[in-house]
């Protein structure tokens, strides 16, 4: 249960970092603070994602239906 839960964060941190990274306009003047700011954010993701064995050897792609 708490391998789910802390899946479920990991997977909600990381698609908010990308969409910083995708999207950030680049108007402010803070740009680049922002870009590696979501680069290390996505970073460490990946880590705990590794770290505690959250993918059961599938990323972050779901289960396929029958398995």
């Amino acid at each position: 249960m708490a391998k789910r839960i802390l899946r479920a964060i990991v997977k909600i941190v990381a698609t908010c970092a990308g969409l910083v990274f995708l999207f950030d306009n680049r108007i402010s003047g803070n740009a680049g603070t922002v870009l590696l700011a979501s680069i290390a954010v996505l970073f460490v993701c990946g880590l705990v994602w590794l770290i505690f064995d959250l993918g059961e050897g599938r990323g972050f792609w779901p289960k396929k239906p029958g398995e």
